[in-house]
């Protein structure tokens, strides 16, 4: 099995040792890094969670899904329980829907398959200085901003609850 040009030879050695342990492929581990974290140079990827497993931006995260040898162990133990195989685009659908549960499922099927597809059939997928950025702390000000607002509107209703306009 050959091993992806972007996951790091030691990374790459407990994928096949954990996934060996769980009957799952390999590739389609690598596909999950790939799409969630472009295998740790991304997002929560930099800080433990390549694979995206147990992370929720915005919300306490268990510590205990940090590291690339917990995210294995828990992604592999949920995909070998909930995943029918043979990986095709429909039972991908079907974790991703029923089990993985990310934002967008049904993109994540599809994106997650078509990389495992590629990475099965041998091509390379370009590393890039791709950053993502973290929204989490612009969408808290967009809530707080949101619940001013209401609190202005519900305060404004009181204010003016007594008071009748004569057209």
């Amino acid at each position: 099995m050959n091993k992806p040009d972007f996951i790091p030879e030691a990374d790459w050695n407990l994928v096949l040792q954990v996934c060996s342990k769980f009957n799952v492929d390999p590739y389609f581990i690598a596909a999950i890094g790939w799409h969630e974290t472009h295998w740790g140079r991304l997002g929560a990827g930099k800080i433990g969670w390549i694979l995206g497993y147990g992370y929720f931006p915005g919300s306490t995260v268990a510590n205990r899904y940090r590291g690339l040898e917990n995210q294995l162990n828990g992604a592999c133990a949920q995909i070998s329980k909930d995943m029918k195989l043979p990986i095709t685009l429909e039972n991908v659908s079907d974790f991703a829907v029923n089990s993985w549960k990310p934002g967008a499922p049904l993109s994540w099927a599809s994106s997650v398959f078509n990389i495992y597809t590629s990475i099965k059939n041998g091509y390379v997928l370009p590393v890039t200085d791709t950053e993502i950025i973290d929204l989490s702390k612009k969408v808290e000000s967009i809530n707080l901003v949101v619940e001013f607002i209401k609190e202005f509107f519900i305060k404004l209703g009181e204010e003016l609850k007594g008071e009748h306009y004569k057209g």
